[in-house]
């Protein structure tokens, strides 16, 4: 489970139908593009991860309070990559929707896979 504060409050973040939708339109390449962005912990792509996993809750969160929450925390030093990098992954690749997709994808390549393991420790 993977969680972000929002004005004060802490949010479960996990994806549903809605939210997978939402992720497929708005980054590239489909679920594969989804994946990988989220593999790489892609700042770009990090806001609208963290958007698609609020979807869920009962407050309904604009992209832009999103963005403007992570750019707070990034100045305050409380969000740096790793983090970034560690919540994407979480929300994404070990999201019961995209799971097997992105555990193929690491299979051909063990070195690869290992050093994802390692990077999400």
């Amino acid at each position: 489970m993977s969680t972000i504060v929002l004005q004060g409050k802490e949010y479960e973040l996990k994806l549903t139908m809605e939210s997978v939708k939402y992720l497929n339109r708005v980054i590239q390449g489909g679920p594969m593009g989804i994946i990988g962005k989220a593999m790489m912990g892609d700042l770009e792509a990090f806001p609208q991860i963290v958007h698609a996993g609020l979807f869920h809750c009962e407050k309904e969160f604009s992209l832009k309070d999103v963005e403007a929450e992570i750019e707070q925390a990034m100045m305050n030093e409380q969000l740096d990559s790793d983090v970034i990098y560690k919540i994407s992954n979480k929300v994404v690749t070990e999201s019961f929707f995209f799971r097997n997709q992105a555990k193929k994808l690491v299979a051909d390549n063990p070195e690869a896979a290992k050093a994802l393991e390692m990077l999400r420790a």
